[in-house]
């Protein structure tokens, strides 16, 4: 028998195996499993892929690209199934909080939506919930406000923005299901009915040069709307002039208006909570500029019975979206807990900063969503412990 080759299709698949099982045996701390989701979620491990890399660079430029995914989509789905028979993620998320995050419920997304993953349709969101319920003892999120003990696998519901989408598609699935949920709102497009920066930033980039060649003037880098701020959108505006409202709200999708607001309001399984007044990062927001934004929203917020003392980051990402800066400035306003968009299966529930895995419309299964749990707990293996 000759000896195989890593161009061999069976050489992945040996390899395949040999991962897996030592997965399965080792656990979530083994070098094969870091190994392994380098290759499915291209998330650099250093220690362990500065040495593999070098062995495997002939499998890859041998591999055809359609390979690479069907491999990939199979791993995932192995891994996902693999997944909830380790008995450390089962341990995670009996003690932790696990907090899942959406934006927009839609059969009809918006080009906005689509482009960044903001939509889950209502059939997979159904399912998702219905995956959650099974798993998770869903808990109301003002619990998290109180000193109660929460009950083990718990977990929240929470959305973005305040997509027209949400009230019409995802509340009415969760209220048929007995979920509660809290949805952080950015008054602002909703009161003033205009896009929110992110994606008027986003819509202008696409349809307009002349703010892609000011932008580069001003050395902002993309992604552009996670760089700019009030000073230099000010400045765009006053040189350019407005743009397309309309145009730009068809791109972004619709948001809920008051109306549809106040019809929930006061439902029991319905929260609102502080998402800034606009949608800005708010690592380019001077500590008087964030103050302002938090403030406003509270006060447009103030006048709904569901409104809650939880706030939520913009784009959620740590030190390219918010800092230690602005967490301990929204703690001395009376943010109840803030939440982030990573690393959502919090081992320390009392942490006043709480992740949140965002879904996708791409996590319709049980495995895709288990594989969801993994990757979650991998990431966070992989860095320092957070501060309070």
């Amino acid at each position: 028998m000759r000896q195989k080759s890593p161009a061999d299709a069976s050489f992945y698949g040996e390899a395949a195996f040999q991962l897996f099982w030592r997965i399965l045996r080792k656990g979530t701390s083994s070098t094969p499993l870091k190994i392994t989701y380098f290759f499915i979620l291209e998330v650099p491990v250093p220690s362990e892929i500065t040495r593999f890399q070098d062995r495997v660079t002939p499998v890859l430029s041998a591999a055809k690209d359609t390979i690479r995914f069907a491999l990939r989509i199979a791993a995932k789905k192995i891994l996902g199934r693999m997944v909830s028979f380790i008995p450390h993620v089962q341990r995670s998320i009996d003690q932790g909080l696990t907090v899942f995050g959406f934006h927009d419920v839609s059969n009809h997304p918006s080009l906005f939506a689509k482009r960044h993953g903001l939509v889950v349709s209502k059939e997979t969101f159904e399912r998702q919930i219905i995956w959650i319920k099974k798993n998770f003892e869903v808990v109301h999120p003002s619990i998290i406000l109180e000193q109660a003990h929460l009950p083990k696998r718990a977990a929240v519901i929470t959305f973005d923005d305040g997509f027209r989408g949400t009230f019409e598609n995802g509340l009415p699935i969760l209220a048929r299901l007995g979920v509660p949920s809290i949805i952080f709102l950015n008054m602002q497009p909703i009161l003033l009915k205009r896009p929110m920066l992110s994606a008027a930033a986003c819509f202008l980039s696409e349809t307009d040069s002349s703010f892609g060649s000011f932008c580069k003037k001003m050395f902002i880098a993309p992604p552009l709307h996670l760089s700019l701020s009030p000073g230099i959108w000010g400045k765009y505006i006053r040189e350019f002039g407005d743009f397309n409202m309309s145009d730009a709200i068809e791109y972004q999708g619709e948001f809920a208006n008051l109306d549809i607001l106040r019809q929930w309001d006061g439902h029991p399984l319905v929260s609102y909570g502080n998402h800034l007044f606009e949608h800005w990062n708010a690592a380019t927001l001077s500590l008087e500029e964030l103050t302002e934004q938090y403030l406003n929203n509270e006060v447009a917020l103030s006048n709904f019975i569901s409104k809650i003392n939880l706030f939520a980051f913009t784009n959620g990402l740590p030190v390219t979206c918010f800092t230690v800066r602005d967490i301990g400035l929204l703690k001395a306003l009376g943010a109840g807990r803030v939440f982030s968009g990573i690393d959502g299966i919090n081992q320390n529930k009392e942490e006043y900063l709480l992740g949140r895995i965002v879904l996708s419309d791409s996590d319709k299964t049980d495995s895709a969503l288990w594989f969801r749990i993994g990757k979650d707990l991998f990431l966070r293996s992989c860095k320092a412990p957070r501060g309070h």
